[in-house]
Formats: structure tokens, sequence, C-alpha cells
């Protein structure tokens, strides 16, 4: 789950290793729907985090899936 928290990259990383796909997948669109500048007015600069270091494991764990 997405805190409100700044978190420290690595253990941010360590947790993203744990996940299953689909915990990972939808940490991602959590990520992806709270960084979004047009829905939410505030500080979206966590979430921004959060999205690209779900999407770099995602890349990590299928090398093969470009999507």
């Amino acid at each position: 789950m997405i805190g409100f928290e700044p978190e420290n990259r690595d253990e941010l990383r360590e947790r993203l290793k744990e996940m299953s796909d689909l915990e990972l997948r939808c940490f991602g669109q959590q990520g992806r729907k709270l960084s979004d500048p047009k829905m939410y007015f505030g500080a979206t600069e966590p979430y921004l985090v959060h999205l690209e270091e779900a999407r770099a494991e995602w890349r990590i764990s299928h090398p093969s899936d470009r999507r």
C-alpha cells in the first residue's frame, strides 16, 4: 500500500521485490493514479518515485515483456 510518508528508495525496492506480479501491478496502478497532477492537486512527488520504482522492478522481473 502506498503511504503518505516518503520512503527510502532502498526499502521500497526491497518491498517491491517481495511482491507478487499482481501486487506489483496494483501498486504501480495506484502510483500512476496518485501521481497524476490533473486528478490530485498537491505533492505528487512521492507517488512518482513509487511509480518509477514499480516500473523498474517490473522490467527487472520481466525482461522480455516490453509494455
